[in-house]
Parts: C-alpha cells; sequence; structure tokens
C-alpha cells in the first residue's frame, strides 16, 4: 500500500507514505463504507449489513462530540469524518481510510470524489517522500486565511487546535500573503470590466498560493480558470493559450486525462476559441462578455466550489488529523 496509519508522538493517528509520490499520484481509491444525507442520522441497518471488519473500521475512527472513548457513536463518527458526496451537497460518504489523514494547513495531499466510479480518492498535490506524513485540507478556501481565522474555524468546527507546520510558524509574513490571497479572490470577481487587470490578480495569486504551499489542483484550477475567462476578454490569443495550459495542467493534477474540463481545456491550449471582439470587450462592463467567456469553462466557480469537513480525521486533537469530480474538504 502507499500509505500506512500509525501513532504518531503528541497527534494520536496519522497517515504516514510508504512509497515516493509525485503530485497528481492516486495515494488512495475508496468505495464509501457508509452514504447520509447531511443532518439526519446515519441508516443502522445498512452499517449492520456491513462485514464486521468494516463496522470495526468505521468505529474505530474518532468521534469529537464524544465524552471519552466509550462515547463514540456512529453519528458521532459520521459527523466527524464525512464527506460530501460531489456536488451533492445534501449527501455524505465515509470512507474508513480516507477518513484517517489528518489537516494541515499546507497539504501535501487532496481529497477528490468521483461520482462516475462512486468513490473518495486522495491525491498528491506535491511530491511525498517515504516516512513523510499525508495531509488534506479540512475546510476548503478557508485554508487562505491568516492563521488567527484559521485556528478559530479548526477550534470551533473541528474540536482541535492546529499545530501544523504553518500555524506554529506565526510567521506574520505568512498571514499577510494569505490575507492578500482572500482579497485577491474577491476582487478579481469584479474585473470583467477591467480584464487586464484580472490577469494580473491571477497572476499574483498563483505566486503568492506557491509561497503559500497551497497547491491543491481545484484551488489552483478555480484561479487559472478565472484567468482563462479574463484572457478571452482581453484578446490576446498568447494570453489565452497560457491560462488554459495552466487550468489543463491542474485538472490533469486532480482529475486525470480523462475528465471533462482536463479535456475541454487541452482542446482551448491548443486551439483557443474565438476571442472577445472589441464590442463584447466593451459590454464586458455588464457582465455579459464574462458570462460568455465562462461558458467556454462550464461555470469554473461552481466546479471549484469547496465545502468544509466535519471534524478531525483520525481520532486525536491532531495538527494535522467534495464536489462532483470535484475536491472539498469536510462538512461541517
Amino acid at each position: 500500500p502507499a500509505v500506512a496509519v500509525r501513532e504518531a508522538p503528541g497527534k494520536g493517528m496519522a497517515t504516514f507514505a510508504q512509497l515516493r509520490m509525485r503530485a497528481g499520484d492516486l495515494i488512495v481509491r475508496e468505495r464509501p463504507a457508509v452514504v447520509s444525507r447531511l443532518g439526519q442520522p446515519p441508516d443502522r441497518r445498512r452499517f449492520k449489513a456491513l462485514p464486521l471488519e468494516e463496522q470495526k473500521a468505521v468505529m474505530g475512527l474518532c468521534d469529537a462530540y464524544a465524552q471519552g472513548a466509550e462515547g463514540k457513536t456512529l453519528e458521532g463518527i459520521v459527523r466527524t469524518n464525512a464527506l460530501p458526496r460531489g456536488l451533492k451537497q445534501e449527501e455524505t460518504v465515509l470512507c474508513p481510510l480516507a477518513s484517517r489523514f489528518n489537516h494541515s494547513c499546507a497539504p501535501n495531499a487532496e481529497y477528490l470524489w468521483s461520482e462516475s466510479a462512486f468513490v473518495e480518492e486522495v491525491r498528491a498535490v506535491r511530491d511525498i517522500h517515504p516516512g513523510e506524513e499525508v495531509c488534506v485540507n479540512y475546510f476548503g478556501d478557508a485554508i487562505r486565511f491568516p492563521t488567527s481565522v484559521r485556528q478559530a474555524h479548526l477550534r470551533d468546527g473541528f474540536r482541535f487546535d492546529c499545530r501544523c507546520p504553518v500555524c506554529c510558524a506565526g510567521d506574520a509574513a505568512s498571514d499577510e500573503r494569505r490575507q492578500r490571497l482572500v482579497r485577491l479572490g474577491e476582487e478579481i470577481l469584479g474585473c470583467a470590466d477591467r480584464p487586464e487587470q484580472g490577469v494580473r490578480m491571477a497572476e499574483e495569486m498563483l505566486e503568492l498560493m506557491q509561497q503559500e504551499r497551497i497547491g491543491a489542483p481545484r484551488t489552483v484550477a478555480q484561479v487559472c480558470n478565472d484567468g482563462f475567462e479574463l484572457s478571452l476578454l482581453v484578446g490576446d490569443p498568447s494570453e489565452v493559450q497560457y491560462w488554459a495550459h495552466m487550468s489543463y495542467e491542474a485538472h490533469r493534477l486532480g482529475w486525470g486525462e480523462d475528465y471533462e474540463m482536463t479535456r475541454r481545456m487541452k482542446q482551448y491550449a491548443q486551439r483557443p476559441p474565438a476571442l472577445a471582439s472589441t464590442r463584447e470587450r466593451q459590454a464586458s462592463a455588464t457582465g455579459s462578455s464574462r458570462a460568455g467567456a465562462a461558458s467556454c469553462t462550464g461555470g469554473v466557480r461552481a466546479q471549484g466550489a469547496a465545502v468544509g469537513h466535519s471534524g478531525a480525521a483520525a481520532c486525536s486533537a491532531a495538527p494535522d488529523g467534495h464536489v462532483d469530480d470535484g475536491a472539498a474538504g469536510r462538512t461541517t
């Protein structure tokens, strides 16, 4: 197996790489043991019908809402560990092994749900060495916030204090970069009437994300798709091809060559769609041209949307403890 779950000093359970993995490599591919509707208790009859070993694996997970180890319940375990079933955010899935990955604010892996295969995947977002802990992001785009906000979010929603390297460093410059990311992410949405400025914002966002080791394909693809849409409005063929290629690479790493958006952006990188005319660029001030550009990406914000996770992955107050064919954190 690519990973092994074992005790880690001061953390409880953690998941470690046993093999060298490169960005985009598949780490885990797992069918859910429990499927539930958000806010409703899991079906106990279906749970009891699972093989005994699978029941034990589920009940061995953390219940962040239990008063001591003896107070664990199936409801609490599902609430703590459930992941959203793709874009069907009213439904959740629980996968025993995928639930064992701890959180980090600079994760080296990412959750991805595949509705077509009905599996949860965990993929590397950067190179991982044997013996290195494999960590994911529990709360989607909230990872862009500064330390104090992230800590409060994790404490309130997941009931643990994050002690990942980023949080422990207490780096004021890191907080400033992440605050800048948040501002740019908001401002870029209003750049349809000034697309050149929006493209520069997208470039800065990618640079900041690289500095902060935020490299999840979902997050990168979201920014690249914005850059692609805005470059269509700018009307520069080389810019369009550049952003289409960047989006293609992000989708390829996260979802593979067969994913619809991967194929679409590869096609656009080779043969860019019709560029916005001068009249269309003028019309962009009303948002109509941006809507046309968005049609090329199929609604990039929707495909890149994030949700949170419902608790700590492993049974510990550990520092390093999903959307249709998309990625996400845990449900809260």
